[in-house]
């Protein structure tokens, strides 16, 4: 007895651990926003744009940087004048020097400066072979301020470049999230479509069995001719044929689920929907008008035209006049005990204002110019074919969307009246009123009705759902 419980509990186990998951369209796109390739891809570009602006926010701010040699050691042989032979001559010098440095960084991003104040320290022992070594220390505190003048703003375009980057990648991530949403619809729904035209074969086989029963009865009976048993038993290796096409189809749509939505490969799974036509108002001058206020191409496309803008103002500046002012002021002090460094500064100031102008570089910056001038041309271009291309695709799937609306109203009731069709034919043709060619008819227009309202409800759902994508607009609740 406990033999049996033990086994029992063992494969109530067993078919607990296999047993086949039940997926709903929610769960799928909920799985599929966690786990798929491309959301993941997304997320991560999303993640890059928005570290790449805080890191140059970040830089814009303060910075403060220590340095040290410990030491810095220099030995060389240099030529220098000897003032008792009034000659050159080389001679071996070195030092060991132990120095510490402070750098405080501001950058200005209005003017494109850079304040920073400097601090240094460092001991140092000098030798040659002539002499004996000797020791000295040296202190010193700096403020100095870089401005380039009449040139590119080249902190503040940085910052904008992120910002923009930043922007796309915002609008590429909901993108990529609707596309993912339809693309898992859309295989969702191919499952669930292949799923029951293999119950629709199925039950085509079943009543080509129920047919070529009855015909072998009536048959052996000699109320038919055998020429209408052998057309039965033809229609139902056919019928069986087709159920194994509809087998393959579901299981490679199966397949196409999983790779869409992220979940393994291996997964054992069904999936389960109650569709039906609700009719949903979609007017294409308001469809039109939402693709092109929230499309991430036609907005991607204006941020691609201000980066051309900004490529253009920079090659350009290149080959201008520019200037830089540089200033310097600081504190220093030199002495052989390094108390006495820290007192009694000296003065040390410097001022100097640099004008480069480029006189001749056989037109490079022209051309370089035009280069991006041109750029700037074809993002423009681009923009307004990009809106031409939007306006196609949404009168595309308007069609669509209209086309499918209009089928499922007229097959709404051709399963209903083909059922009905079916049976009487059945009926009639048990009764010897009708031929097993003629129940074979309806039996084909029974198979296409069901094929065909199911077909239509589907295309319908996802030109609704492809609407949705092409617009970034919601139309369902």
């Amino acid at each position: 007895m406990k033999k049996l419980q033990i086994v029992f509990a063992i494969c109530l186990l067993y078919t607990s651990l296999h047993a086949q998951q039940v997926i709903t369209l929610q769960e799928a796109t909920q799985y599929a926003l966690a786990h798929s390739f491309a959301m993941n891809s997304a997320k991560l570009n999303l993640a890059s744009s928005q570290n790449n602006l805080e890191a140059i926010e970040r830089g814009l701010m303060t910075s403060l940087t220590f340095e040290v040699d410990a030491p810095r050691y220099a030995r060389s042989l240099q030529s220098q004048f000897n003032t008792a032979t009034s000659t050159e001559e080389f001679y071996q010098i070195g030092n060991t020097t132990f120095e510490s440095r402070l750098f405080l960084t501001q950058p200005v991003i209005f003017t494109n400066g850079t304040f920073s104040l400097t601090g240094s320290v460092f001991g140092r022992d000098q030798f040659s072979g002539s002499s004996s070594t000797k020791r000295d220390y040296y202190s010193n505190i700096s403020f100095r301020f870089r401005q380039p003048l009449f040139g590119f703003n080249a902190l503040k375009a940085s910052k904008q470049r992120a910002e923009l980057n930043l922007s796309k990648a915002e609008r590429n991530y909901t993108k990529a999230e609707a596309d993912l949403l339809y693309s898992v619809t859309a295989t969702f729904y191919r499952v669930y479509r292949a799923k029951k035209e293999l119950e629709i074969a199925k039950e085509k086989v079943r009543q080509t069995e129920v047919s070529f029963e009855t015909a072998s009865n009536k048959l052996k009976a000699g109320l038919i001719a055998e020429v209408e048993a052998l057309q039965l038993e033809v229609d139902l290796a056919s019928s069986r044929n087709q159920l194994l096409s509809a087998d393959v189809n579901f299981k490679e749509s199966k397949n196409n689920f999983l790779l869409a939505s992220g979940y393994p490969i291996n997964l054992d799974f069904d999936v389960e929907s109650q569709i039906s036509y609700i009719p949903v108002e979609i007017h294409p001058d308001s469809a039109t008008a939402y693709a092109l206020e929230n499309r991430t191409e036609l907005i991607n496309n204006k941020a691609d035209i201000v980066f051309n803008e900004l490529s253009v103002s920079e090659t350009d500046a290149k080959g201008r006049i520019t200037g830089l002012l540089t200033a310097n002021y600081g504190i220093n002090k030199n002495d052989k005990e390094l108390k006495d460094v820290f007192h009694t500064f000296l003065e040390d100031r410097s001022v100097a204002f640099t004008l480069q102008v480029p006189v001749w570089d056989w037109g490079k910056n022209a051309k370089e110019t035009e280069a991006a001038q041109a750029n700037l041309k074809l993002a423009q271009l681009n923009a307004d074919n990009q809106v031409l291309i939007l306006k196609k695709e949404i009168e595309t799937v308007y069609n669509d969307y209209k086309a499918a609306q209009a089928r499922v109203a007229v097959l709404s009731k051709s399963v209903e009246l083909a059922q009905k069709s079916y049976d009487i034919s059945m009926e009639r043709f048990k009764a010897g009123n009708i031929t097993s060619f003629d129940l074979t008819q309806m039996q084909i227009r029974l198979t296409e009705a069901k094929q065909n309202s199911l077909g239509a409800l589907i295309d319908y759902l996802l030109s609704v759902a492809d609407m949705e994508r092409k617009t970034l607009h919601k139309f369902t609740n």
